[in-house]
């Protein structure tokens, strides 16, 4: 009796195992919006005819994605951890009280925990400085703007347990780094901080449209323009909204986030192709604008929302998600301001790449002779530009250091600086430039590195060289 029993409890089992992989064959897939693409079957060959030895590891992801019934029990996965244990069935998203829910990806910055060096602040701060001297030069205005993380604004949402180790994260250091190199920074965390209302979706980890709306204000306020006073202009709430961080938690779900809606019709038009404000690229324009000022402004998701609120205070403007970042299109779109907006979660991204535009030229002078062994550089062409980067030794330059490259040809010496880049690269600091081929003459020049090291000026030697014809 005891066997038949063991043995109906072990069909029962293996059944219940077999269900996602037979149900494979009559379960139709739903439509679930994903951030990632699922797997597609693998192929057994590859492309030149020979076996595809990563056949079965690939059938095995295909499977995961695919089988029976997944988006179910994740769904009923997720609604027994957050209604009986306060939890997030999805790693990538904490569920903090009264039903708001965060990133996961923004928790060190919660609590506190640097994950930039103090070589890494410096480098995004001067990578911004820089970025402003080039709109200047051209006689335009900058400004930089940080998204706060939704719990670097509303802590008391979060979950109880997680307890801070310093009040000051990466936010707060580069801050301090932005004064020092006379960035324009649009404050908005003072901003919403001042505000007695929660001006982040519940269910999305980005401000609502009356957050973006008082975004576009302050940004304005720190670039000296005038713009709307949304302030004034009534507004509906509605709620009509998909959160992003519900829909990681509930794929099968239906409820709605809240947002706000301004009584007030937006007079400007979007460009040719325009899809969606996810676009990589908007163009906008609005003849009715007072404001005659044309932008071109750098942004990430969080500029979906405000992405509208600018182009409605500007004549023309250009919205751009892609890095590395495209200084120069200010003159090739006509533009006279720029704006870098970017989340605070992603700060240590922003000077990952060097910034597309001519590096700035510096006076020649006859800077150390002592050399820092271990620099590397490497040279590529491209189509307007010479790309220059390389690597510096961490033991090899100070944390707050420019980084200046020396061209030397027969005939011709030029200094530029380049961008001291964030991350690392085998233990050695990164750096980026881009040289506008009309900013060296005809002939071969031979290239070093110049940065301070114990505050003296020492040199890498002659690493590279470069023919102009």
């Amino acid at each position: 009796m005891r066997k038949t029993v063991y043995r109906i409890y072990g069909g029962i089992f293996f059944a219940l195992l077999l269900i996602p992989l037979l149900g494979m064959l009559f379960y139709r897939e739903r439509d679930v919006n994903q951030k990632q693409a699922p797997a597609p079957f693998p192929r057994m060959q590859t492309a030149d005819g020979a076996w595809n030895v990563h056949f079965l590891p690939e059938l095995g992801d295909y499977f995961s994605d695919h089988f029976a019934f997944r988006w179910e029990i994740i769904q009923a996965n997720s609604l027994i951890k957050g209604k009986f244990f306060g939890m997030s069935g999805e790693d990538s998203v904490i569920q903090g009280r009264d039903g708001y829910y965060f990133y996961e990806n923004s928790l060190d910055s919660y609590l506190g925990k640097p994950s930039m060096d103090e070589r890494e602040l410096f480098g995004t701060a001067r990578t911004l400085a820089l970025i402003q001297e080039y709109v200047e030069k051209q006689g335009g205005s900058f400004a930089f703007a940080a998204a706060p993380n939704k719990n670097t604004l509303y802590p008391q949402l979060m979950p109880y347990y997680y307890k801070k180790i310093r009040e000051d994260g990466d936010l707060e250091r580069l801050q301090e780094k932005l004064e020092e190199q006379g960035v324009v920074y649009a404050d908005l965390k003072a901003a919403f901080l001042a505000e007695d209302e929660v001006l982040y979706h519940r269910l999305d980890s980005h401000w609502n449209n009356k957050g973006a709306a008082l975004a576009m204000g302050v940004i304005l306020d720190a670039l000296g323009q005038s713009h709307t006073d949304y302030g004034e202009i009534p507004y509906q709430i509605r709620r009509d909204f998909d959160g992003d961080l519900y829909e990681m938690v509930y794929p099968l779900g239906h409820r709605k986030d809240e947002n706000v809606y301004y009584e007030k019709e937006f007079d400007f038009s979007y460009g040719e192709g325009f899809k969606s404000t996810e676009d990589m690229t908007i163009r906008t324009s609005n003849e009715k604008s007072a404001n005659k000022h044309r932008a071109v402004v750098f942004r990430d998701s969080f500029g979906n929302s405000l992405t509208p609120f600018l182009a409605q205070e500007y004549s023309q403007g250009y919205f751009d998600r892609t890095v590395p970042y495209p200084v120069d299109m200010l003159e090739a779109e006509g533009a006279d301001t720029l704006i870098f907006e970017i989340v605070e979660r992603h700060l240590g991204t922003l000077a990952k790449d060097a910034p597309r535009m001519p590096a700035p030229a510096r006076d020649y002078q006859e800077w150390g002779q002592p050399e820092v062994e271990g620099a590397t550089m490497e040279a590529e062409e491209t189509e307007s530009y010479v790309k220059l980067q390389g690597t510096l030794p961490e033991n090899g330059v100070d944390a707050d250091s420019e980084v200046y490259v020396r061209c030397v040809s027969a005939a011709h010496t030029a200094v530029y600086e380049a961008f001291p880049l964030s991350g690392k690269a085998d233990g050695c600091y990164r750096y980026g430039m881009y040289l506008a081929k009309d900013q060296l003459e005809p002939g071969t020049y031979i290239m070093e590195t110049l940065c301070k090291k114990d505050g003296a000026w020492v040199t890498s030697g002659y690493i590279n060289t470069y023919t102009k014809g």
